[in-house]
Parts: C-alpha cells; structure tokens; sequence
C-alpha cells in the first residue's frame, strides 16, 4: 500500500530554464533492475534509469524483459513520435473473456516515450526525448485504483529522466506538454482496466494492413496479437479481428477508436459531461459498417450539446458545404480550449487525419432534408433600423472621375466596388490574398487571365478556400492550408468575371477575385453600414471612354462616358433597388 500511495502522488512537472539549477542530478548510474523486482519494491525510483527499462544503463539500451508494441492506430500527440512496451510477468496471463476490454495481472508495466523534433542550427534538427510515461498495475482490481501513473522529464542533457510531481509546459522549450494526474485519469478512466492502445483491433496483425496515425510504423519482432496467441497469453483466444469496410472506412473507424473512443464510451469522461449518447468506441461484435458505434450515433445524428454545427457527422456526398455542419470535422480542426477535440493534450491539428475525414464526409449521403439556406442572410434578432434619408451628395468638381454612390438600407450595402477602364489590356498582376485573425485580409483582388494568385496563411488556424459559383461555371478548391502555409492558383476564368471565395470552415469568411485586364482600375472596400460614400479617381488615359463598374450582388454597370459628362444608374439585384449612383467625369 504504501508504494501505491507513493506512485499515485501525481503525474510530474517538468523544471527547466532558469529552475534547471534546483534538479538534482544522479551521481552514477545505477545498475539495471529487473521487472519483477521493480513491481515489488515500496519507493519509486527517482530517476528512469532505475526502473527496469532499460538493459544498459550506459548505452541506454532497452531491456529484453519488456516487449515493444505499435498500435495499429495511434493517438495525435501534437506530432511527436513515440514508442511503447510492455512488460508481462512470467506465467501471467491477460484475461480477455471480454474481448474488448482487457484486465491485466498485477507487475504489468507500460513504458511510453516522447520524443520532439527540435532545431539546433539553420538547416540542423535534432530529435530529442522529452517524456517517458510508466505504468504499473500494482494491485488486484480493476481501474485507476489499481495503478500507478507516473511521468519521467528527461533532462537536456538526454542522459536520463527524472521524476516529476506536476504538470509542465513546453518541455525543453518544445510544444510538449506532461499532463497533469487529473488529465491522465481523464483520459484513461475510459477503459476498464485503464490501459489504451493495447487492444485486439490496436494488435491485430490483419488490420495492421491498413494502419494509420503519426509515428514510425510497426516493425518486425514486436508484440502482436499473433504474438500474444501463439505464447498463449491470453485467457480467452480469438481469431484476429478486421475492422468492417473498405480500407478508408476502416482507418476512420480505427482513428476515431483510438482518439476519440477513449472518452466516448459509456465508460469516458464524455459519458459524464452530457454526451454519453456519442459513442466512438470499436466492439468487435460490429461485423458492418451500420452496427458500429460511429454509424448508429453519429452518422447523420444532430449534435445535442454543440450549437455550433446542427450535426456530429454530417454526410457531404451531395453537398460539399455539409462538411462544416459536422461537429467532429470543425472540431478537429480547431485549436480553441472551448472547441477542439481531443480537448486535452492536443494543441496543434492533426491534418493528415483531417484530410481523411473530409475524404470519407464526402462518401457518406447529405439528408434530404436540410434547408442549407446559402441564398439566405441572417437578419438581426433585434429590429430594423429605419432607414435615415441623408444629404444628398454634390460634386465638387474635382478633376477626373468623381462618383457618388448612395445605397437605400444598411443592408444594400456591398463589401466592395471596382471601377476600372476597359479599353486597356496591359495589367500583368500576381495578385496576394492572406488570411489573418480568422478572416481574409482583403475583400477584393484582381489580376488578369493567366496571372497566379498568391493565398497565404498568416492565421494561427488552418483555412480550406474555395471557388463554387455554378452561374458563372467557376469552380476550385484549395486543400488545407495550415498555418504558415502559402498556396499559388491560376486565375483562369474569363475577363469582367467576378466569384467569391469562401471557407469551408469558417463561413462567415468572404472575400472576392476578378479578372481584369485594366491597370487602370480602383479598388473602393466599404465599412460596415456605409451607405453613402463619394469616390474620385485619376491618372488614367485621357482617350479612354469604356468604365466599367462592378460590386457583388448587384448589376454591373458598362457605361461610356467622355469628359465634361454626368450620368446616373440606379443600383438593382435582378430588380430590387439598392441604391443610386452618380457619376461625373471631367478633365485631368
């Protein structure tokens, strides 16, 4: 008892920088221990070296009594790379009479290693260990009760780990986080006997043909299912089972299995926070894809305690902008405490996984009977402004073109206008478009057929951009663009047309791309509301007479115009008025 006590102290934190002085430091190293005596001792070793997994202390090479495993799909831990073992007393045996939940013999321990991908110089990475986890069942039960968790921070001078008593952050100046005792109870709470990733489908020798997730693959003369069946092992034998579907189905449901099932099962954190109707859990009995757990609870099911997206999964064969009605696809994408998920260990996104769900959103059939409303705005809960008349506009006389443009509601008013002057063709323009703070950074840009555009991501969150406008038959996509990422497309669409970019994740993202062969040409950005603005422009070709003007969602106007002229145009969509313009041109 009291070394159970002494090892449910905490899981540790990890003192670094300017703390680095108050470490103790081992003064040799001491001889490898075995694992049976490990599991019998009352203190818990201080340092990693004295536990049992390693053989050479000296050359820190792992000892031949623990066994090295890799889950068929592993758990997104923010990129860094990591390996497992087991250790399993002799003449022991796991009891597997429920096949899916396993309860291990007391002196069972699991090692876990953390390692990080740091840079030491320009054009240098090096990879260091940043965590080692120990496990160790150390008396007859089940649950967290009874085993002890603890956490080893290796030093920077990588020559071994030392015991720690809190969490910590950015460990060796990584993004590598020691979870806290409460965050690892959290997580592991969610299997009987506490253990993830060792499991019959995690195990599975046939599955592991289509295994997924970051991190080295498994390699030759590690444990298996195939290993713990032919040494006879297991209480209860079982033949090896194979997830149902095809091999991108079966890498969904085994990725949601080990990242997501953890907590949501009757048995996870989630079932305790209002979501036990979610289950993401694999049981072996589900020989289809509709038995499984993700298709009966999640598949096409509205969310009930996330207000943001209407589904948890939402099937986007039909309708692609279904993907962003789906709970699990915002978010896995998003890095927000309040939003991400996993919400605990997890602060970057794991896109390699993210593309995979888009890739099987789109497989799965849209319901029939979701009004998308994308031709719809979303009027204000609180009552419409009257509209105010306002000071008509005058000319001043200014030299070169002066217009003056006045919208009939708040509501009229676009994002953007143009006006450029056709009868020039000699624009060559790359054009930039950034993203920055959760939207796009401009709300217009132009360049001609032919030129490329220039999307970059300056965001601290990942966007997917893209074109779909049927009227004007210009279609596109981006992939994900991470954070830092930089993306060139071809403006290839005809000239004097205009098409919306947009987000598929965050939709409220809005921002437009012309083709244009005018250098000609003047960018006006309306604020919020403006409804009446007067705009000069000059230096232009005196001989010019083709201006053309453009704003989205209302008729364009092609107009020609010689100095000395004024007109006017009313503003319409289809035949609804916006607004006025007036235009008067004079010599430069």
């Amino acid at each position: 008892m009291t070394r159970f006590l002494l090892f449910k102290v905490s899981i540790l934190a990890f003192l670094f920088g300017g703390l680095a002085s108050c470490l103790l430091q081992p003064t040799k190293k001491e001889s490898a221990s075995s694992c049976a005596q490990t599991s019998q001792e009352q203190a818990v070793p201080k340092f990693l070296s004295q536990t049992c997994l390693y053989d050479d202390v000296q050359r820190f090479r792992i000892s031949k009594q623990v066994h090295r495993f890799t889950p068929n799909y592993q758990l997104w831990s923010d990129g860094a790379l990591k390996s497992r073992w087991i250790y399993l007393p002799k003449g022991k045996k796991i009891n597997s009479d429920d096949p899916d939940r396993w309860v291990f013999p007391v002196g069972t321990q699991f090692f876990k290693e953390f390692r990080k991908t740091i840079s030491i110089a320009p054009g240098i990475e090096r990879e260091i260990k940043v965590e080692t986890r120990h496990l160790m069942k150390v008396k007859e039960g089940e649950g967290i009760d009874a085993w002890s968790l603890v956490a080893y921070a290796w030093q920077e001078d990588q020559q071994d780990a030392r015991l720690m008593t809190k969490g910590a952050q950015h460990v060796l100046g990584t993004n590598h986080n020691i979870p806290s005792q409460e965050d690892c109870e959290t997580c592991h709470k969610g299997n009987i006997d506490i253990i993830l990733g060792f499991d019959a489908i995690q195990l599975s020798d046939v599955q592991g043909k289509y295994a997924f997730g970051h991190g080295p693959k498994r390699s030759s003369g590690e444990w298996t299912l195939k290993t713990l069946l032919d040494d006879r092992v297991l209480t209860n034998p079982m033949s090896q089972p194979v997830l149902p579907g095809n091999p991108m189905e079966q890498k969904v449901l085994g990725y949601l299995h080990a990242n997501c099932g953890n907590c949501h099962n009757p048995l996870g954190h989630a079932a305790e926070q209002e979501a036990e109707h979610l289950k993401l859990r694999h049981e072996l009995e589900f020989d289809t894809l509709l038995k499984t757990h993700v298709y009966q609870t999640a598949v096409n099911q509205t969310t009930q305690n996330f207000t943001i997206a209407p589904y948890i999964v939402m099937g986007a064969k039909h309708e692609e902008m279904a993907l962003y009605n789906s709970a699990l696809f915002v978010r896995m994408n998003s890095v927000d405490e309040e939003y991400r998920m996993p919400m605990l260990a997890r602060e970057t996104v794991d896109y390699a996984a993210l593309q995979l769900m888009h890739n099987w959103l789109l497989t799965l059939d849209t319901p029939q009977d979701y009004d998308f409303g994308f031709d719809k705005r979303k009027m204000e809960k609180n009552k419409v402004k009257a509209t105010v008349n306002l000071p008509a506009l005058k000319f001043n006389n200014a030299k070169g073109l002066q217009v003056n443009v006045e919208f009939a509601t708040e509501q009229d008013v676009p994002p953007v206008m143009i006006l450029y002057w056709s009868q020039d063709t000699g624009l060559q323009k790359n054009s930039v478009m950034d993203h920055v703070e959760g939207d796009f950074t401009e709300k217009l840009i132009v360049g001609n057929k032919g030129s490329t555009m220039s999307l970059r991501n300056s965001d601290d969150v990942g966007h997917t951009i893209y074109v779909k406008d049927k009227r004007k038959n210009v279609k596109w996509q981006l992939s994900y663009m991470p954070p830092g990422s930089v993306f060139e497309k071809d403006l290839f669409w005809d000239e004097d047309i205009f098409v919306e970019m947009r987000c598929r994740l965050h939709l409220y993202m809005s921002a437009w791309v012309g083709s244009i062969t005018s250098r000609f040409h003047k960018i006006v950005e309306f604020k919020e509301g403006q409804r009446q603005l007067q705009v000069v422009m000059t230096d232009f070709p005196e001989n010019f007479t083709q201006l053309k003007i453009w704003m989205p969602k209302i008729n364009p106007i092609d107009m020609a115009i010689l100095p000395g002229e004024q007109q006017e145009f009313v503003l319409k969509t289809a035949n609804k008025t916006r607004g006025t313009l007036a235009i008067k041109r004079m010599p430069q």
